[in-house]
C-alpha cells in the first residue's frame, strides 16, 4: 500500500514538473571604476559595469490549449557591499497570461521607450560608456527605465520573456496607473508603445510615450536599428525628450558597433545631445573590450569621454544599484572601468 502511494506521488510530481518549471538565476558583476569631471575624481568598486547584477526567480505553467501562466521576480544586487537594493524585486515583478494572441502582463516592468536606449547601444545603459549618460538627459526619472502599476500587451515574444528583442513583428503597449485619488492630480501615469521588426541580421524598433504629471507632461519618442554585417554589428538610434516642467526639448542621436575580436568583442560608440533653449550640447565617445573566458564569465574594460559645450551639464549617470558618480557635471569628464561578470 505504501509503495503504491509513493508511486502515485512520484507520478503526480513528474506530471506537475512536465507542465511547469521554475528557474533561479543571477549575475554577479563587479569592477573598479574611476570617473573624473569638474576638477574632481573618484575611484570606486562598482557593480554592473557590463551586465546588471541581479537575482531572479521565474516560472511558467502550461495551462493547455496554447495558454500559459508565468511569474517573474528580479532583484538588483550591489556586489561591492553585499546589499540587494532594498531586497526588493524592483527590476521586474510581473505575472503573465500568454497564448497565441500574445501576452497580457501585470506589474512592474521595463517601459517600451527604455528598450531602444539599451538594445541599440554597444554598452547598453551600464558603465562609464553607457550611451544613456547623454541620451537620457531629458527623461522622466521615475519612468525612464521601468514603471510600476503597469498593464502591458506583448506580441512577438516568447511567454514570460523580456520585451527587449522580439521575432518578426513584435510590439509592447503599456499603461501604468497613477493610482491617485480622483480628487488629486495624476502623477507618473505612463502610456507607451513600441513596435519593431527583427529578422536575420536586421532589428529595428520605434517607440513613443507620455508620462502624466499634473499639467507638466513628459514625452519621449525614439527609433533605433541594428544590422549585423558579420565583421561588425552596427547600431544607430535617435530621439527626443520633452520635459514638461521646464519646457526643454532634448534631441539626441547615437552611432556605434560591436566588433568581434578574438574570444570577445570591441564596443565603440558616439552619442550627442542638444536642448532647444540655450544650445547646450554634449558629446560622448566610448570604447572598450569584452573578453569571454567562458559562456558565463567575461572580463571587460571601457573608457569614455564626455565633452560639455555652452555650459551643458551632462555627466556619468551610473547603472544598476544607483552607482551615480556623485561628481558635479561641469566641464569635460572621463570614465574608466575594469571588471568581471559571472552568470549563474
Amino acid at each position: 500500500m505504501k509503495k503504491s502511494l509513493i508511486a502515485l506521488a512520484a507520478l503526480a510530481a513528474t506530471s506537475a514538473f512536465a507542465q511547469s518549471s521554475v528557474t533561479i538565476w543571477g549575475i554577479a558583476d563587479a569592477g573598479v571604476q574611476n570617473v573624473s569631471q569638474g576638477g574632481v575624481s573618484k575611484t570606486q568598486l562598482s557593480s554592473s559595469g557590463l551586465s546588471s547584477s541581479q537575482l531572479g526567480f521565474k516560472g511558467t505553467e502550461d495551462l493547455g490549449g496554447g495558454l500559459s501562466a508565468s511569474f517573474h521576480f528580479e532583484a538588483g544586487l550591489t556586489v561591492d557591499n553585499g546589499t540587494s537594493a532594498g531586497v526588493a524585486f524592483q527590476r521586474r515583478s510581473t505575472v503573465d497570461l500568454a497564448g497565441k494572441f500574445g501576452a497580457i502582463r501585470l506589474g512592474r516592468d521595463y517601459t517600451p521607450t527604455f528598450w531602444n536606449h539599451t538594445v541599440f547601444d554597444p554598452f547598453g545603459t551600464l558603465g562609464s560608456g553607457a550611451g544613456s549618460n547623454i541620451t537620457g538627459k531629458g527623461q522622466n526619472g521615475t519612468t525612464a527605465a521601468r514603471t510600476s502599476n503597469g498593464v502591458s500587451y506583448l506580441y512577438g515574444f516568447a511567454p514570460n520573456a523580456g520585451s527587449a528583442l522580439g521575432s518578426g513583428v513584435y510590439a509592447q503597449v503599456t499603461h501604468a496607473f497613477a493610482e491617485n485619488l480622483s480628487t488629486a492630480a495624476k502623477t507618473n501615469q505612463y502610456q507607451g508603445v513600441r513596435v519593431g521588426y527583427a529578422a536575420g541580421p536586421l532589428n529595428v524598433a520605434v517607440s513613443t510615450a507620455k508620462t502624466v504629471n499634473g499639467t507638466a507632461d513628459d514625452k519621449e519618442s525614439n527609433i533605433g536599428a541594428s544590422y549585423d554585417l558579420g565583421v561588425a554589428n552596427l547600431m544607430v538610434k535617435t530621439g527626443t525628450q520633452e520635459a514638461g516642467a521646464t519646457g526643454k526639448k532634448y534631441t539626441w542621436s547615437s552611432i556605434g558597433a560591436k566588433i568581434p575580436m578574438g574570444a570577445g568583442y570591441i564596443p565603440v560608440s558616439f552619442n550627442t545631445s542638444k536642448n532647444n533653449q540655450n544650445s547646450q550640447q554634449a558629446d560622448q565617445f566610448a570604447i572598450g573590450y569584452v573578453h569571454n573566458l567562458s559562456a558565463r564569465t567575461a572580463l571587460y574594460t571601457a573608457y569614455s569621454k564626455i565633452t560639455n559645450k555652452n555650459g551643458a551639464d551632462y555627466g556619468f549617470s551610473g547603472g544598476n544599484g544607483g552607482f551615480a558618480s556623485g561628481l558635479t557635471a561641469t566641464g569635460n569628464g572621463t570614465g574608466f572601468d575594469l571588471g568581471v561578470k559571472h552568470s549563474f
